[in-house]
């Protein structure tokens, strides 16, 4: 095991302030006699695509992509970062507001503010190629005026963390573009920029996609007197937030990981069965549960069965007029709007294009070539932080990729494996996500959160073992909680339990969210009102 470098210490800069840039630069800071940290944000905020911004002709494509009712759907206790937890009197499923107010109390509580350039956009991120495998970082002021002055600096390493939810991605249909033969004459809209659901009231809609966007704006518009189209390729299972009375994600524990994964499709396959009433025909899977990203949405089947929501094949022709044709034959003559929910291009435009797909042909398919969803091999000084489609949430699998990353640059960890181990492991990823996962772009870089968290956990030395546990708080109370990490649902703060900057409040927490009598009013568990930061956009130039 090598040593932290006891020298000048190592630059580290991180592109973006949302929850992976936040994770990254509290990280950072947690080895901050060995890292100098600068964060980069393009906005006057933090909180990347959850913090609601309206679409005007100032802003006309924001990065971010919630609009006024966006409810997460991952329970707060499986969302939160590890050491600090959500408050526990805290809905279970938080709307958009809460999420964004949450990451604003993570960077007061953690003084993060200071480390972070607002407004500031960067152009640039070019490999130097020197000995050092450094990295050149160009910016400038998003408010600069003519002549834009462009400031350069040189860092040790990068961490990409502005996301891949912004460049919307389309399908392409005869009659979809103006200059087609007898074009569509309608509003065609992608669901990143959809706001709210007063502007479509009464009219007849037709929503592509069946992913949790498309299903929820179907929802949402069928409740306000319009008459929506679902249209959909494939079929995929529809599942509730609430699953025989808990959080429908508190039901995947580390037991479950190991029954064989085919008996756990049938069993899941059986209670979604049990709890949703049966598919629409066109809405029908035709894989078992979890070869395809569940879509969660509790009100869907209700809809459906009154008719507000008619799910339809995919689309076969557009126009002429307002004409739109299905592949199963139905024709509606008069629809007004048409959502396409069909996800996003990977693309981060200030790197070249072959550090992200290793200049493998497929970026189109949205196709990486990254290192345990992390590391390029031929640019180990880079890391993607948050670049995965997670069955669950982002912000704890993004905490524990930064912590991996953060303490194996300082030299706490071993080394990264050389690149043609690096090549070996991605392949195999990639052979097994063809194997289990509809071929379909947004299954390219899926991950499982608790075997994946597990995976990194291990090697950071957090992974709360039975023999850790004992050794931390006793036979009796150490036996608990490994009871608790292994059949109650995989709680982030179970990484703070043991291991490097294990927080003295996880314990507490752990049993708060469990609902152990006397632990829900735990000092930790509460919304601490703390004094705000003084200088919240301070230049750290």
């Amino acid at each position: 095991m090598a040593n932290a470098s006891e020298h000048t210490k190592k630059r580290v800069a991180v592109i973006g302030a949302g929850a992976s840039g936040l994770a990254a630069i509290k990280e950072c800071l947690d080895e901050k006699d060995s890292i100098e940290v600068i964060g980069f944000e393009q906005e006057s905020y933090l909180g990347g695509l959850w913090r609601y911004v309206e679409v005007s002709e100032e802003n006309p494509n924001p990065h971010s992509s919630v609009y006024k009712s966006t409810i997460i759907n991952t329970s707060k206790e499986l969302m939160s970062y590890s050491d600090f937890a959500i408050p526990a009197d805290w809905p279970t499923y938080l709307p958009n507001q809460k999420v964004a107010y949450y990451f604003d109390l993570y960077a007061r509580h953690f003084n993060l503010r200071p480390q972070i350039r607002f407004e500031t956009k960067v152009v640039e991120v070019k490999e130097l190629k020197d000995e050092k495998n450094r990295w050149l970082v160009r910016s400038h002021p998003v408010k600069a005026t003519s002549p834009i002055k462009i400031k350069e600096e040189i860092f040790d390493y990068v961490m990409m963390c502005s996301g891949h939810h912004w460049k919307a991605r389309y399908p392409s249909f005869p009659g979809m573009k103006k200059d087609d033969p007898e074009p569509y004459s309608g509003i065609q809209l992608h669901s990143h920029f959809y706001r709210e659901v007063d502007s479509y009231k009464d009219k007849n809609v037709v929503v592509v996609g069946l992913g949790n966007s498309a299903v929820d704006l179907a929802v949402e518009l069928s409740l306000n007197q319009s008459q929506v189209y679902l249209s959909c390729r494939r079929g995929a299972w529809i599942a509730p937030r609430w699953l025989l009375g808990r959080p429908l994600d508190h039901a995947r524990t580390r037991l479950s990981h190991l029954v064989p994964f085919f008996l756990l499709q049938l069993i899941v396959a059986s209670l979604f069965k049990l709890v949703v009433p049966p598919h629409h025909p066109n809405l029908k899977p035709v894989r078992l549960p979890l070869s395809s990203h569940t879509t969660i949405n509790t009100l869907l089947p209700e809809r459906v069965t009154t008719g507000t929501v008619k799910p339809v094949k995919n689309i076969k022709k557009l126009g002429p007029g307002k004409r739109v044709e299905f592949q199963d034959g139905t024709v509606v003559e008069d629809v007004d709007v048409i959502f396409y929910c069909t996800g996003y291009h990977i693309s981060f435009p200030v790197l070249h294009p072959d550090i992200v797909t290793d200049g493998k042909d497929g970026s189109q398919e949205n196709r990486v070539w990254t290192w345990n969803y992390m590391v390029p091999p031929r640019h180990p000084n880079m890391a993607f932080v948050g670049l995965f489609q997670p069955l669950g949430a982002i912000m704890p699998i993004s905490e524990m990729q930064c912590r991996f990353l953060v303490r194996t640059l300082v030299g706490k960890l071993d080394p990264l494996p050389s690149e043609q181990q690096m090549d070996k492991e991605i392949e195999a990823r990639n052979q097994y996500i063809r194997t289990r996962y509809d071929d379909a772009a947004r299954h390219t870089i899926q991950v499982d959160y608790a075997s994946y968290c597990d995976s990194l956990a291990k090697r950071i030395g957090c992974m709360p073992t039975y023999g850790q546990l004992v050794s931390q708080f006793g036979l009796i109370e150490g036996t608990k909680l490994w009871t608790e990490t292994i059949f109650g649902p995989p709680s982030p703060i179970q990484y703070r339990l043991v291991g490097p900057h294990a927080w003295e409040g996880a314990r507490e927490a752990v049993w708060g969210y469990a609902g152990k009598q006397g632990y829900a009013s735990s000092k930790y568990l509460q919304e601490v009102q703390e004094p705000k930061a003084v200088d919240q956009n301070k230049d750290t130039s």
